[in-house]
């Protein structure tokens, strides 16, 4: 028995929403990206002074890291629209600069983090 003709007509209708809904989707832009992906050796040396030359991370209920920062980071990752200014940078050190990878730190983590640098 063949269906009835209403139900071909509302799996027609619910295919085509969601081809059309994939296509909206595909066919987005990324979002604003920061045409520098680098920190300029003149900001990275910028942010060793601020740090004097210490990585930046605290872990919530520990004292800073005491390994030497080497490597410049974005704060608000570049890969999620961070741009590559001096307000937006930090020093880390190898390890937590990976660990960190490009996740988008916490409000708590920023005020911290803009907490601790009067102090240093």
């Amino acid at each position: 028995m063949p269906p009835a003709p209403t139900v071909l007509l509302a799996c027609l209708a619910i295919a085509a929403l969601g081809i059309l809904c994939l296509a909206i989707g595909l066919g987005r832009k990324r979002g604003w990206r920061d045409p520098t992906r680098l920190f300029t050796w003149s900001q990275k040396q910028q942010l060793i002074r601020q740090a004097n030359g210490r990585c930046e991370h605290t872990p919530p209920l520990w004292f800073r890291c005491p390994a030497v920062g080497t490597e410049a980071d974005h704060i608000h990752p570049w890969s999620r629209g961070g741009p590559t200014e001096l307000w937006n940078g930090q020093l880390l050190c190898r390890r937590h600069n990976r660990r960190k990878s490009n996740h988008v730190p916490s409000a708590l983590y920023r005020w911290r983090l803009a907490r601790r640098r009067k102090r240093y």
